[in-house]
Parts: C-alpha cells; structure tokens; sequence
C-alpha cells in the first residue's frame, strides 16, 4: 500500500506517516512504502511495531507471510523474525545456508501514534 507522505517533527524526531491506526487490525501485518522503504507494519496485542519487510536472505515479501503472536515467518525459505525487535529466530535450514547463505536480522523503526496515526522514525 503506498501513502501519501506526511512528515511531522515531535520532540525533535522527523517521523513519517506510515498509516491510521485502523489500519492494521490487532493480530496482523501490512506492508507499506515510506520514503522508498519496504516497511512490514505489525499490531501485536494492541501494540505496533515496525521493520523491514522484505527477508535479506532470499528477498521474500514478508508481508505476505505469516505472524503468529509476535512472530513472522518468510514465505519464501521459512525464516523467523521477533517483529518485535527484528531479531532473527530461526534460520533456514544448514544446507540452504551452505549453498546460498543465511539470514541475518531485520532492521526495527521506533513507531508512534498521534491523532490514530502510525508513524515510524527513519
């Protein structure tokens, strides 16, 4: 989904309007560009959270994949990432790594909300 860009400065942060709060429902993610970033938007019990959205192992969308609690799994080689904080869980499997490579962690983006929006600090 791309948005119209709309820029604030709060206590001296430049955030970037990512969406309305309604639009992420509790339990689920979407994937947004903000100033030419994929970024994957999560409501995690009430609570947002903000990171990549595509895996830097194999460039899986990972908006399109799955988000069990605050968990999200690449739809793509099965990798797990903590939408939480980016870490990364679980790795592909060791023979996906010895001939392609691994995972690494996703870069995080400090999210707030004014006025029902979300916006993320880049």
């Amino acid at each position: 989904m791309k948005i119209d860009l709309y820029l604030i400065i709060m206590g001296g942060l430049m955030l970037e309007k990512v969406c309305n709060v309604s639009d992420v429902r509790e339990g689920s993610m979407k994937g947004f560009t903000v100033e030419s970033k994929y970024i994957l938007l999560a409501n995690v019990d009430g609570n947002f959270y903000a990171v990549d959205a595509v895996c830097p192992h194999a460039g899986g969308y990972l908006p399109i994949g799955k988000l069990e609690n605050n968990i999200i799994t690449c739809p793509v080689h099965g990798s797990t990432y903590d939408v939480t904080t980016g870490k990364l869980v679980k790795d592909v499997s060791f023979l996906l790594r010895i001939a392609i490579g691994g995972s690494r962690d996703l870069t995080s983006y400090n999210v707030s909300l004014k006025d029902e929006s979300v916006f993320i600090e880049l």
